[in-house]
């Protein structure tokens, strides 16, 4: 996730390009401002920090200036309507005892919230069931627009089958195997690769 500015991974050599900026340099809270959106296959819980105040400062970190307290309700509000997600969960702290569809469905609303240009899903299916992972793809679908890009990351074909791709790209152990379109998916869990 050398992309994101994770600290773990070292840029051996080269730049990593993006919209015409170089991001080797940026920090993950410029690379994120840049566009990039990156969910996790783990996603931590951290308690002491309310849904509600994550969210408005993530939000807030790309204004001119911070939104009032009402302000931000009236923003958050509908799209959590929209997702399906109670407001009660504004006032819990962050992830603390979600399960993974809410987890996920949090993610989302990030997503929906910070509209970001370039989005990484790290195995976004991590934990679901096969019903989970339906929804989840369904609610993903609402945030793509000609505006932004996904990457996904994923080993369960349930979830490349739900949603609308363009291009499917096979890596194996670094490596990659085969490009092609959504055909791809039924040779792969057909064939293997």
């Amino acid at each position: 996730m050398a992309i994101t500015g994770n600290p773990k991974y070292e840029i051996s050599g080269g730049e990593i390009l993006l919209d015409g900026q170089v991001l080797n340099d940026m920090s993950p809270d410029e690379r994120s401002k840049a566009g990039i959106f990156l969910t996790f296959q783990n996603i931590p819980e951290i308690p002491g920090v309310k849904l509600f105040d994550f969210l408005k400062s993530i939000y807030d970190s790309r204004q001119e200036a911070p939104t009032t307290f009402i302000g931000f309700k009236k923003i958050i509000e509908p799209l959590m309507q929209d997702l399906e997600i109670s407001k009660d969960f504004l006032w819990r702290d962050l992830n603390v005892g979600f399960s993974g569809g809410e987890k996920r469905k949090i993610e989302v609303l990030q997503i929906k919230l910070l509209k970001p240009k370039y989005i990484i899903l790290d195995e976004i299916d991590s934990g679901l069931d096969v019903n989970a992972v339906r929804q989840v793809a369904e609610l993903l679908q609402t945030t793509d627009t000609e505006e932004n890009s996904f990457i996904i990351i994923t080993h369960l074909f349930e979830m490349l089958q739900n949603l609308p791709l363009e291009q499917i790209v096979i890596l194996d152990h670094g490596e990659i195997r085969e490009i092609g379109g959504q055909e791809l998916i039924e040779k792969v869990r057909k064939d293997g690769f």
